[in-house]
């Protein structure tokens, strides 16, 4: 039996940080003993375990604790999780035959989604640390950098907080606010309570039956299902195939997209209410979609884009209708999201935006799908449309494409379930 490790269906802490790392060597063998470090460097992490520095310790040499939690083991965690995926790289690097890796991983494409990055490079490793305190998150990767850092380079890094609610507690989907104002994930999965969400997560070789299709079934001559008397939409013709089949050790495992952008929130503070609500496809307010009431006191209900196929009341080019236009089969399409705004202090002013995490039983049918045949397909849905209109407010810093393993055990978070070398 294997298990999904943390960080994916808990409660999301209030602190991200989210890591890749590339390993310095490509011979198997050390990858491995890279590897069996970290997990030993995370179990301490994940155990409240520091390293032995003492009044008595030899003052000749650094400390063997860095010290920022003190010096005494067993303090409070704050609900830390630790995270750990691998890119198609780090599979590579490892050792493991192509047909024992995850079917579905490739680098990130950074062109084909429409993207210019800071940081291209995809990394090796993702390592995402979440929890109630930003000292515990920063002692992490402080650690994997002293102990490890001949054998990992950093490629990237970000950081991210919870989303803002006007009480304490569990922040939910009815008052989250994203960095732009808006309610953030009303819409999204809830893998933890819904079999059918949960499915869309996590890999299952033995059920692969309904993945939607490459490209979807829409003759010329079919009626538009997003937009009825308009012309159909048209997809790009180099979509990745769909995944045939996945090794039986990926069963409880789970695709990890990230993508962390700024925000040129100096345009969209001046940008009229209206058309920012124009833009994002809701009220600002109470988080309706457009062709419902503005009512901050009644639950948020799906948008009925059928009634408006010319997008008269919604923008055909709106991030709702974009990212999830509710068509027939899309249900399955949808991705768990797990993201924090990044909120990022620089001595020439803040950087806003938000580090997009997205967890999946694929990428070709979810993510990339989403992002190639939807928000940036100036065909969909209907022909003429421009990109996703909140798109134009982004700057992408990094990103990549990972495979998070399931745990061979449950009690042991830092047991992450890697294959043998070929």
């Amino acid at each position: 039996m294997s298990y999904p490790q943390s960080g994916i269906l808990n409660r999301p802490p209030d602190h991200l940080v989210a890591a890749a790392f590339t390993f310095v060597t490509t011979e198997p063998a050390k990858v491995r003993s890279t590897l069996a470090a970290l997990r030993a460097v995370i179990e301490r992490e994940l155990t409240s375990a520091l390293d032995n520095t003492h009044p008595g310790s030899d003052k000749s040499t650094p400390s063997d604790e860095t010290g920022e939690l003190g010096f005494n083991s067993g303090y409070d965690r704050y609900h830390l999780t630790v995270t750990v995926g691998f890119a198609r790289s780090g599979f590579d690097k490892l050792g493991v035959a192509a047909e024992q890796q995850p079917q579905d991983l490739v680098a990130i494409p950074w062109p084909l989604l429409g993207d210019t990055p800071e940081v291209a490079d995809n990394g090796d490793l993702l390592v995402q640390v979440c929890s109630e305190s930003i000292y515990i998150n920063e002692h992490v990767i402080r650690r994997i950098g002293e102990e490890l850092g001949d054998e990992l380079t950093l490629t990237w890094i970000v950081a991210g907080a919870q989303r803002h609610t006007s009480r304490n507690g569990r922040v939910n989907a009815s008052e989250g606010r994203a960095m732009i104002g808006f309610l953030d994930g009303t819409s999204n999965l809830d893998p933890r309570a819904v079999p059918a969400d949960r499915r869309l997560v996590f890999v299952d070789p033995l059920d692969m039956a309904d993945y939607p299709p490459q490209v979807p079934a829409i003759a010329p001559t079919d009626p538009n299902p997003y937009a009825q008397g308009q012309p159909a939409p048209t997809f790009p013709p180099d979509l990745r195939p769909v995944p045939a089949s996945e090794p039986e050790w990926t069963a409880g495992g789970t695709y990890a997209v990230v993508r962390a952008s700024t925000l040129d929130l100096a345009a969209w503070d001046t940008t009229a209410l209206g058309e920012q609500e124009q833009i994002v496809g809701r009220w600002k307010v109470s988080g309706a979609a457009l062709d419902q009431a503005d009512d901050p006191l009644v639950p948020p209900a799906e948008p009925n884009f059928a009634a408006d196929p010319a997008g008269t009341v919604t923008r055909l080019a709106s991030h709702v209708r974009k990212s999830n236009p509710r068509g027939p089969g899309d249900e399955l399409r949808r991705i768990f999201r797990r993201g924090y705004p990044l909120i990022s202090a620089h001595v020439t002013g803040y950087r806003r935006g938000l580090v997009f995490i997205a967890f999946a039983r694929t990428i070709t049918t979810q993510f990339e799908f989403i992002t190639r045949a939807w928000t940036t397909n100036l065909n969909f849905p209907v022909p003429g449309t421009d990109v996703d209109q909140l798109r134009r407010f982004e700057s992408v810093l990094c990103g990549g494409y990972f495979f998070v393993p399931p745990l061979d055990r449950a009690s042991e978070p830092w047991s992450w379930h890697v294959p043998p070398a070929a």
